[in-house]
């Protein structure tokens, strides 16, 4: 039907919310927003018969490959446009991989309206980044680390023509690893000797893929290639040393660390916030960066679950004027029954005050786009 987008794969995951309405093949609602898929079975199923319905994203990819995108001067919702950038991601990397002639200018405007998002809502952006940590697809975690490395670049007060070269490595990094990762993060079984060279070779193979598509922009191609450098020279594929790596290279390789961190996986647990954090800040190849995605993430980004004070459950919405009180509302009561709705409450009440994160066995059902507002 007009208007309706097939669901692809990886975009939706037993036991997160839904980010979006999904509909039958006859316009009918089959899942409303914020749902939590129960089961594999139920997923197989929604894959076979959901669709998505464009005209909720305000940035809408048209039809025809070529043509140009639309977007309207509204404030932009991240929870609202996800389902459209990641069409619009895997368009962009057939392009690059098959050298079509647009792929430059597709990689260009698609960094381009993820800085639109993260200067519109950066709150709702951290809040996508964090509410949708089990076993996310490898197209999501590549729009993460993008939306990551404009909070770090921004904070650093970078130029907006380095801004969008750190976006489009970040978009691109990974183009020669992402037919293999997500069957890499759901197994559990130790790399083979294979799978290691390939994961060894792919800064190389996709910065090679890059100058084949005609994207010749070499601070791009560098930081591409030198995204898993490391400054102490235990990084690959050439062990580079210091300065000899770039800082697009760097904060690119810190936020793929990060979102890493706190995303579970088939094989491993996902680290707290606070864990991943600590990790970073000890193992941190420039204390500058660090501090500048810290200085955006703050001590409870948005996303995260917190336990208050009177023993509620919720989840943060937006940053505070100070760290340690960011805005929130309540989801779950003391006695662990999830409110119908959710409640604001203010965190500067020594009997509201967060004290600390909270894990929870399965994510509650949520409506984002309600929590987050429509933009």
């Amino acid at each position: 039907m007009d208007g309706y987008i097939r669901l692809k794969s990886g975009i939706i995951t037993v036991g997160k919310p839904l980010l979006f309405n999904v509909y039958d093949a006859q316009g009918t609602l089959l899942l409303q927003q914020g749902y939590v898929i129960s089961s594999r079975e139920q997923l197989d199923r929604l894959y076979e018969r959901g669709l998505f319905h464009a005209s909720h994203a305000q940035t809408v990819a048209k039809k025809t490959e070529n043509a140009p995108v639309v977007v309207d001067e509204k404030k932009l919702n991240p929870f609202l446009e996800l389902p459209v950038l990641l069409e619009e991601l895997e368009l962009l990397l057939s392009h690059i991989v098959s050298q079509h002639e647009d792929a430059e200018r597709r990689l260009k405007a698609l960094a381009t309206r993820l800085i639109r998002l993260g200067r519109d809502d950066p709150d709702a952006c951290l809040a996508v980044v964090h509410l949708n940590t089990i076993e996310p697809s490898s197209y999501e975690q590549t729009l993460y680390h993008a939306l990551l490395a404009f909070m770090v670049a921004t904070h650093l007060n970078w130029s907006a023509e380095d801004i969008q070269t750190l976006l489009m490595a970040s978009l691109t990094a990974n183009i020669a690893l992402l037919p293999f990762q997500d069957k890499l993060n759901r197994s559990r079984n130790p790399l083979t000797e294979v799978q290691r060279a390939v994961l060894r070779k792919h800064p190389d193979l996709s910065a090679a893929a890059l100058e084949k598509a005609g994207c010749l922009n070499p601070v791009l191609l560098q930081a591409v290639r030198q995204h898993h450098e490391h400054p102490k020279g235990t990084g690959y594929p050439l062990g580079l040393k210091g300065n000899q790596i770039s800082l697009h290279a760097q904060i690119l390789g810190m936020t793929e660390r990060y979102t890493a961190m706190v995303s579970q996986r088939a094989y491993r647990p996902r680290m707290s916030v606070g864990e991943a954090q600590r990790e970073l800040s000890h193992h941190a190849s420039d204390p500058q960066l660090f501090v500048a995605l810290y200085g955006q993430l703050t001590p409870f980004p948005p996303g995260t679950f917190v336990e208050l004070a009177n023993g509620e459950t919720a989840v943060v919405t937006q940053r505070g004027k100070l760290p340690q009180n960011p805005r929130v509302r309540a989801i779950i009561n003391a006695k662990g029954v999830m409110y119908h709705g959710s409640f604001t409450r203010d965190t500067a009440d020594p009997e509201l005050a967060v004290k600390g994160f909270k894990t929870l066995s399965m994510p509650p059902s949520l409506n984002p786009v309600l929590i987050w507002g429509s933009g």
